[in-house]
């Protein structure tokens, strides 16, 4: 038989569920009669901590199982779920599944393609959905006349930042918006004649020359 992993996800802001994960992993090796070669403990405390969780992994040895509670320690999103589900059956590693009642064997096997698939489908749909939920919600602020997107008037960064100063320096000498953007370094002056205007700039210069054609 192969070695067996189990693998446990520890959140000291969820003391509970690891708790719950140790007694179900030791029940069913009880159950059994598992010998297990090796656990493997990851705290994950916040989302970006999940990064973590593939290294680990990563010490498992190929042709081995790793039994763990269930799907949700691999991750807070679906999409992370089967990222790390397809990089263990990838390895060759054999993946007991204790709370769904799934033994996913390796990438060739029917059932556990249809697994994946599901997985596949779910997050598909959710996307899905979730623009559904943003499209619909759009539409009913608009019908009851709320304003969507940025207050009017809202300026947003912008790459000229940076050089306003020389832009109005060169602009209250005379040079049009044409040739300040060239002579910047920037290949299209349309921007920067909506940005000029947008932030009244040339109002602000001492140059009331008109933009060059």
């Amino acid at each position: 038989m192969s070695k067996i992993f189990t693998y446990l996800r520890i959140n000291k802001n969820n003391k509970s569920y690891t708790k719950l994960q140790e007694e179900k992993i030791i029940n069913y090796v009880k159950e059994h009669n598992l010998q297990i070669y090796h656990n493997i403990e990851v705290e994950i405390n916040t989302p970006s901590e999940e990064k973590n969780i593939m290294e680990l992994l990563k010490s498992c040895q190929m042709n081995s199982t790793l039994l763990v509670y269930d799907l949700n320690v691999f991750g807070r999103t679906v999409e992370r779920i089967l990222e790390i589900v397809k990089f263990l059956l990838e390895s060759k590693i054999r993946i007991l599944v204790i709370k769904q009642n799934l033994d996913l064997v390796d990438n060739n096997d029917m059932l556990t393609k249809m697994i994946l698939g599901m997985i596949s489908m779910t997050i598909a749909l959710d996307k899905e959905l979730m623009s559904l939920r943003t499209k619909e919600a759009l539409t009913a602020k608009k019908l009851k006349g709320e304003s969507l997107g940025k207050p009017k008037g809202t300026i947003q960064k912008s790459k000229f930042d940076k050089q306003r100063d020389k832009i109005e320096e060169l602009l209250s000498v005379g040079l049009s918006v044409r040739k300040i953007a060239k002579l910047l370094g920037y290949n299209n002056h349309i921007g920067l004649n909506n940005y000029v205007k947008k932030r009244n700039i040339r109002e602000q210069s001492s140059s009331l020359e008109e933009l060059a054609s």
